[in-house]
């Protein structure tokens, strides 16, 4: 989850030199940069993750407030949401070579996860059963457009399927607003994002012709809210190259706010506790209403834990090595985490929804950690370095015909 590549990882935010015989314009120019508070609140998201699953498998995601609150824990996918929307929007708003874009997207993505699919579906026991259309679904991440696509083992990655299904969006969304300017008509860019994220939240009432045992409650676009929550922000933090000063001024003032972390966790922790008071328990069916209730509660959580650090992304902890790592390993982390719960169970000779909760989720997390690790220094970093090489080599043709250019083209 939430596996977009942090722009400029090695960067800085700096102002950038004009072309040269051109008047610098008198303002900053805005470069996003490798922010590494956020890739420590991956780490967070991933751990959080687990704990609504553990708390689901050993029966403690009902009863108690605090156990209902455990068990929307699930809000945390809100968290891998707004920072996908937040981390790419800030780098791609403007355009792109889409083309690039879709295939750094898939070596990051697929390689690791079609590692998992097939452990699970092959090895582990929680993955016997499956049938041509549990493979198919899982193989090509539309298991949320196809009944029985949910299979032991893989039933969190519906949300990778969301997420992947907001990837090959994206371009849609910036050549819809590519007419509004990304610096001088951003309040317009701004108010088409609320205005779609508004839209979206009736996406479970419109009357579409599902298949028998597709559930309407996974289906991407009724989550594009929580997408938006993270470009909104991307357009917030772009306010450091607004030529306009009272705009960058109006930055300031957010980043102030922001520097209150107590005011975004709070609004979160708020939201998780309304949701879990107001219920229903557990992992139950929804009616419309309630469903919606649950996608404005996990908005506010999502804005609410990545914003602070999105607009004023200095923080220590989060930029340590330890969350750092942990940050990298998180779409491992997240991968391989309801395999290993599968696993902890036989390990402490304890059963489904019996109780455990604290031996079972400190089990899993020891176990994921290492396995996420070896993910990616072993899948994830190879395959993506062994594809980005590959893609960057010309074919014969294009090489010929470079060939033929550098003989028309004298060299500068």
């Amino acid at each position: 989850m939430s596996i977009d590549d942090d722009p400029g990882r090695s960067a800085v935010t700096q102002p950038a030199q004009p072309p040269a015989g051109r008047v610098p314009e008198h303002r900053p120019a805005f470069r996003p940069g490798f922010l590494p508070a956020l890739e420590g609140l991956r780490a967070v998201a991933s751990i959080g993750i687990i704990g609504t699953h553990a708390a689901f498998q050993t029966g403690h995601d009902t009863g108690a407030l605090w156990e209902r609150a455990l068990g929307r824990f699930d809000f945390f996918v809100a968290v891998f949401f707004t920072l996908s929307g937040f981390l790419l929007w800030r780098s791609h708003r403007g355009g792109g070579d889409w083309r690039r874009y879709y295939r750094r997207r898939a070596a990051r993505i697929l390689p690791a996860y079609w590692v998992l699919v097939l452990v699970v579906l092959l090895v582990l026991p929680v993955g016997a059963g499956a049938g041509l259309r549990a493979w198919a679904a899982n193989l090509t991440l539309t298991q949320v457009f196809v009944a029985e696509g949910l299979h032991g083992g893989l039933t969190h990655l519906w949300s990778l399927s969301v997420e992947v299904s907001f990837y090959l969006a994206l371009p849609a969304f910036a050549i819809l607003l590519r007419r509004l300017d990304p610096v001088r008509r951003q309040g317009a860019r701004i108010l088409a994002l609320a205005g779609l994220a508004a839209a979206s939240l009736g996406w479970a009432w419109l009357p579409l012709p599902y298949p028998e045992g597709v559930n309407p409650h996974i289906q991407p676009a009724a989550y594009f809210s929580w997408f938006a929550a993270g470009m909104v922000l991307a357009e917030a933090e772009s306010l450091a190259g607004h030529p306009d000063p009272a705009r960058r001024a109006l930055l300031g003032r957010l980043r102030r706010y922001a520097a209150r972390r107590w005011v975004g966790l709070g609004l979160a922790a708020a939201a998780l506790l309304l949701a879990a008071r107001l219920g229903p328990e557990g992992l139950v069916e929804l009616t419309h209403w309630e469903f919606l209730r649950r996608l404005l509660c996990g908005l506010v959580f999502g804005a609410g834990i990545i914003g602070p650090w999105a607009i004023e992304p200095a923080s220590r902890v989060l930029a340590s090595a330890p969350m750092q790592a942990l940050g990298r390993w998180s779409y491992g982390i997240f991968l391989w985490h309801m395999a290993m719960l599968s696993v902890a169970f036989p390990l402490l000779g304890v059963r489904l929804f019996d109780g455990h909760l604290p031996a079972v989720a400190l089990l899993t997390v020891a176990l994921t950690i290492p396995v996420a690790a070896a993910s990616y220094a072993l899948v994830e970093e190879p395959a993506r370095r062994a594809l980005g090489r590959h893609w960057a080599t010309p074919t014969s043709a294009s090489a010929a015909s470079a060939a033929s250019c550098s003989h028309q083209v004298p060299a500068r």
